[in-house]
């Protein structure tokens, strides 16, 4: 192995007796790579690496070579297949790039080599060397297509599925495994061309008459890739006709993994072609019907979920429907499936909840999780008429001594919760007590699903248990001293219970939550000391139901807020002194301190500056906590200092000689882009906090956030916040913000001119959001500058009036013009021109002349945003000032 890497360093490696060396020890080095022997492994992963340093293609081409042959080792053929895999793609964008383009670069010749190879590997004996061969071919494909190249291999393959005589079923199998894998992720324009193609070579494999398992499998799993290119087909009465039929028939064919794939089929026609199916619903309510009543699970619960996609698809719809009639439109047309099938689904999927899994984990999908979760669907889009369909079921099981039916009963009451709106009231005030009864039920998951019902009742309907608050809080803290799984449900009840005391809550079920505070905080505070409260995600509920008491508490729980601070910083404390002896302990001290300073960021935002005795010691703690190595509480801390200097405003100043390394560290840590966001709007909170006194601390900040912008490495989510956060910063030092005014200008102008794909709405909302913080910065700058009065300000404002306004205005009249604005970034544009107006004076008049503002303005005044509307009579009162 030694000698051939030396000669590959040569141009003689090319020769073809240095091929066949390379082949004839591959296989060896490719088992090497796989010993148990350290020392042999690694040599041999040190081979395999020089190798393909020298000369790339050889190496592919040998290991394509190494993957065909049958007569080869199955252990040498696999790891040929994987490296070749892992040559062609990676998760990594940036490393992904590199190999597509290492791969066009290759000689034609090579390519075509290693390609011919692939496709004869798909004939393979063993089924393994078929799978990665076809996995390889759709990667190469995916590669490839986009770029005009390998023009055939769509044709080869279908040639496989249609050649007369026919080809054996192995190659039929891996065929229709390759087609698939290329349909999964290929753009579906590229190959919509041959989409007609494709179909065929599936359906054939689908047919009823196909006797091979593996075939038919292959061909519905393909079928169910390629599903989103063949809309035309589905346009065509006859070959959706003919898709339909295969597609129905396979879901009732004798192996149940075909089943499976089937309903999958069906469940993604139902989401992409659910105007298409009236024709089909028949056979469809049918087949599903008969699989949910008598199928293995893993039908069952596929069998659910085309119900489940079909709610989800008519609750869009319907709501649509309703915003469309509200704006006179002609509403979308929704077929009712759910409501025609009502009385004879709801009986199958209230039956499927007595399918429980004692055993199974909180959070495992079964089929009586599924049922649930469909049911919670039904209702949400029949409403009302979901109440007269269900109830028999829970009436009749609610209080039936056997558990399971007793569980499915109180599951199928909570899951039916959300939808109805004028019959539930009478109902839930019946079923509290009998809820609250079976919460001291002797089966656990008699007592989880109730005590989760009564959690789910107090975040939907509270209105409906004003009259009990005090008792269900008794009963809920009582369930804090069951199992875990109990006792998390029991915290999201209290959490519940605490949001529906909002401020701005119009149905609270009471005044004030402080009757009830300071023992509910106190009973959540001893329940975080149980020996087991690791299980079940228990300390984080119990942490997150304090906070819900303490943000949702008012003026007269204060002083009990005040006593905790003390426990809340003993604790904190604590976490720093914990030894760590394994990664367990490890992960509960991080989950500790985040969940600690999440709680302590809560109570400073409620006492405000009477958080001031406590601050040194929360400081000298949130430092600590910030060496430890954990993003997710470098994020907890950040948020409890910005909260803590919104608190103390200008006597904050006094810490950030400490702080400031550590939120510079947050600015530049790319990696985990949310702890550097968090970083970013810690920056507008200690702007606002100091005011003038953030200059001296501007030159480092500002130099960083602009770095962060011009970092492709980045997540282009903390951009937008970036440039809303040069808004906060001159507006809280007015006019010295000048000597950076040119730079993040040019930055702003920049960002004003990002375009973006708008069919892709995560991009066009992410376009949206840009644009708002530029907006965002344009206001603070323009208003920073304005406040300040001092002899700087006129020299500025006639700097932006004669080099920045027109640019501005411009890209104001560009967003108008788009769309797809959003109505948030319409205030904020408008709000722009306001400031263009009140900062620059009449010398910018011409610019709000053009016809564009009138009509931006008059579209704000008609707003049904009550904000929209006062920044747009602002903005009219100036003009009208101007006479315009």
């Amino acid at each position: 192995a030694r000698s051939l890497c030396r000669s590959l360093c040569c141009p003689a490696a090319l020769s073809i007796g240095l091929v066949s060396t390379l082949a004839m020890d591959i296989t060896q080095v490719l088992l090497n790579a796989q010993s148990p022997d350290t020392a042999v492994r690694g040599e041999a992963e040190r081979w395999l690496q020089n190798a393909e340093a020298q000369n790339r293609p050889m190496y592919l081409a040998t290991l394509a070579s190494e993957l065909a042959g049958d007569h080869k080792s199955p252990l040498a053929r696999r790891l040929a297949g994987l490296i070749l895999k892992n040559s062609l793609d990676a998760r990594e964008e940036q490393r992904k790039a590199g190999l597509v383009q290492q791969w066009i670069s290759m000689d034609p010749n090579v390519r075509l080599q290693i390609k011919q190879s692939l496709i004869a590997t798909l004939s393979s004996a063993q089924y393994e060397a078929r799978h990665t061969a076809a996995q390889v071919v759709a990667k190469i494909a995916l590669i490839e297509l986009p770029r005009n190249l390998w023009a055939d291999v769509i044709a080869t393959l279908v040639g496989n599925m249609t050649k007369v005589p026919a080809s054996p079923d192995t190659l039929k199998q891996s065929t229709l495994e390759t087609l698939g894998f290329i349909c999964e992720e290929i753009e579906p324009s590229v190959v919509v061309a041959q989409s007609n193609q494709i179909l065929t070579a599936v359906v054939q494999g689908m047919r009823a008459e196909e006797p091979s398992v593996e075939v038919k499998l292959a061909a519905c799993n393909a079928l169910f890739n390629a599903l989103e290119f063949v809309k035309a087909n589905f346009e065509a009465e006859l070959e959706r006709d003919f898709i339909m039929t295969v597609v129905c028939e396979a879901a009732v064919a004798g192996n149940a993994n075909i089943r499976v794939s089937a309903f999958e089929c069906l469940v993604k026609i139902a989401s992409l072609y659910y105007e298409k199916l009236p024709n089909y619903m028949q056979r469809i309510f049918s087949i599903t019907l008969n699989a949910i009543k008598n199928d293995e699970a893993v039908v069952v619960l596929q069998a659910i979920e085309f119900w489940s996609t079909l709610c989800d698809e008519e609750i869009y719809l319907l709501e649509e429907a309703e915003e469309a009639r509200e704006n006179g439109d002609v509403p979308p047309v929704c077929h009712q499936f759910i409501k025609g099938a009502l009385q004879f689904l709801v009986p199958l999927i209230t039956e499927t909840l007595t399918k429980q899994e004692e055993d199974a984990d909180e959070d495992a999908w079964n089929v009586a999780m599924a049922g649930a979760t469909c049911l919670d669907l039904i209702a949400n889009t029949v409403k009302d008429d979901i109440i007269t369909a269900v109830m028999p079921f829970i009436q009749e099981n609610i209080v039936n001594p056997n558990w399971r039916q007793k569980e499915a009963a109180i599951m199928a009451f909570g899951s039916v919760l959300e939808g109805p709106e004028q019959t539930l009231v009478p109902l839930i005030q019946q079923a509290v007590p009998v809820l609250v009864q079976h919460t001291k039920d002797t089966n656990e998951m008699v007592k989880d699903t109730a005590a989760w019902t009564l959690a789910r009742i107090c975040q939907l309907h509270p209105g409906a248990i004003k009259e009990s608050i005090a008792p269900l809080l008794g009963v809920l803290i009582e369930c804090l001293k069951d199992t875990p799984r109990v006792a998390s449900n029991a915290c999201w009840g209290i959490l519940n219970i605490a949001n529906a005391f909002h401020p701005e809550n119009d149905n609270r079920p009471g005044p004030s939550l402080q009757p009830y505070f300071q023992a509910t905080v106190q009973a959540l505070l001893m329940t975080t000391e149980r020996n087991d409260v690791d299980e079940n995600n228990l300390r984080s509920s119990l942490y997150e139901a304090i906070n819900a008491m303490i943000e949702n508490s008012d003026d007269a729980c204060l002083p009990i807020i005040t006593l905790l601070v003390p426990v809340f910083l003993e604790r904190l404390q604590r976490t720093l002194q914990m030894q760590i002896l394994n990664s367990d302990d490890r992960d509960t001290q991080i989950e500790l301190q985040a969940l600690l300073c999440g709680v302590l960021q809560s109570a400073t935002s409620k006492l405000g500056a009477q958080i001031a005795p406590f601050s040194d010691q929360m400081m000298q703690l949130y430092l600590q906590v910030f060496n430890i190595k954990s993003a997710s509480v470098h994020e907890e801390a950040l948020m409890a200092v910005g909260q803590l200097a919104n608190a103390l405003e200008g006597e904050f100043e006094k810490y950030m000689s400490y702080f400031r390394p550590y939120l510079h560290v947050g600015l530049r840590n790319y990696e985990e882009h949310m702890v550097c966001s968090v970083a970013v709007g810690i920056v507008g909170d200690i702007s606002r906090a100091l005011g003038k006194k953030m200059v001296v601390y501007c030159d480092e900040i500002i130099s960083l956030l602009l770095q962060d912008l011009q970092n492709n490495q980045l997540n282009k989510i903390v951009k937008p916040p970036i440039l809303s956060c040069f808004g906060d910063i001159a507006l809280a030092i007015g006019s010295s913000f000048g000597k950076y005014l040119t730079v993040v200008m040019g930055m702003l102008q920049q960002a004003s001119g990002t375009t973006v794909n708008n069919d892709d709405d995560e991009m066009v909302e992410f376009l949206n959001d840009l644009r708002e913080g530029v907006f965002e910065a344009y206001t603070g700058i323009l208003q920073g500058i304005r406040y300040d009065q001092d002899s700087q300000t006129a020299t500025l404002t006639q700097m932006i009036t004669s080099s920045y306004a027109q640019p501005i205005v411009n890209f104001i009249a560009h967003v108008f013009a788009d769309p797809a604005r959003s109505k948030q970034l319409t205030r904020a544009a408008v709000g722009v021109l306001g400031d263009l107006g009140h900062s620059c004076g009449p010398a910018v008049k011409p610019l709000l002349q053009q016809p564009f503002v009138k009509e931006m303005v008059r579209e704000c005044l008609a707003s049904d945003d009550d904000s929209t509307r006062d920044v747009a009579a602002w903005v009219k009162d100036i003009m009208q000032a101007w006479g315009i």
